[in-house]
């Protein structure tokens, strides 16, 4: 009897926390969870990592401009033959070299997100490494000598570390990103869902047929700026945005802002990872599988 009261007060005297398993120590690589971020990992504080999914588009160099002028660092995850109408021939990288080379130059950091932005949990693992690299050989041939190696990957949709995959799907996915570099997800809470549910001229091209005071566009902006913005407590964060649509170009300055007056710092996914891992994504390469 003694012994359970004992126990009983020792229980107010045990941080609540104690019997937690916090998100920081969630660390462990598996063949389902090779190097690299996902979302129950934990981030420095105050600190915000912008990252942009799908193009480059014709919209890229827009969100470029306003990146430079916030002296703000990106990390683009880039896709050769994704955007509407490309071809292998007719390829994003091509048509927008001087726009990747502008992200290089100005100290962005580029990622890998498949030739074709297919889902890789519905392929075999032969065609996800096509996928992958493809991708970089796309990349290299457009860009020649300014062409970097893409060892920041981040699989369309997230997949399969996001929306319910099984086990299985990231067991076969997961050897494949780890022989090519760090996977990078986005917190959860963080997609900006500038995605979903477009409005009229929103998605890659821009043409005059865009009316940014649109009330649907209006709309959209601020559906986006509070998705960001009412969940920003401090935590650090990975958001995700894709850089072909419209709306994030005009929303993404008061996005900026208000993280900024909040405190928070911005920084790349390669940044992240050595902060992480303590070596840079290709130097994670070079362990041990």
């Amino acid at each position: 009897m003694r012994t359970v009261f004992i126990f009983i007060t020792l229980l107010f005297f045990i941080p609540a926390n104690f019997f937690c398993v916090s998100r920081s120590a969630i660390n462990t690589v598996t063949p389902a969870y090779p190097p690299g971020f996902y979302d129950n990992y934990s981030l420095p504080d105050k600190t915000v990592y912008i990252t942009f999914d799908d193009g480059p588009s014709e919209w890229t160099d827009r969100i470029l401009d306003i990146l430079k002028k916030e002296n703000v660092k990106g990390t683009f995850f880039i896709s050769g033959n994704w955007a509407p109408h490309s071809t292998r021939e007719n390829n994003s990288f091509k048509k927008f070299r001087s726009t990747l080379v502008r992200m290089i130059n100005e100290g962005h950091s580029l990622g890998n997100h498949t030739v074709d932005h297919k889902d890789p949990a519905f392929l075999t693992p032969d065609q996800i490494e096509r996928a992958f690299d493809e991708n970089q050989e796309l990349l290299d041939k457009e860009l020649g000598k300014d062409s970097v190696k893409l060892t920041l990957l981040r699989p369309p949709f997230g997949s399969p570390w996001f929306y319910g995959y099984p086990e299985s799907a990231k067991i076969k996915v997961g050897p494949v990103t780890r022989s090519r570099g760090a996977v990078i997800m986005w917190s959860k809470e963080f997609d900006s869902g500038d995605s979903k549910n477009w409005v009229k001229g929103d998605w890659y091209r821009g043409t005059p047929k865009i009316n940014t005071s649109n009330a649907d566009f209006r709309r959209r902006m601020d559906w986006i700026y509070n998705r960001v913005i009412t969940s920003a407590n401090g935590d650090g964060i990975v958001i995700l945005f894709h850089d072909t649509h419209r709306t994030t170009v005009e929303i993404l300055p008061a996005i900026i802002e208000k993280l900024k007056s909040y405190g928070y710092k911005f920084k790349t996914a390669e940044q992240l990872i050595k902060w992480k891992w303590k070596k840079g994504s290709a130097e994670l390469l070079q362990q041990p599988m």
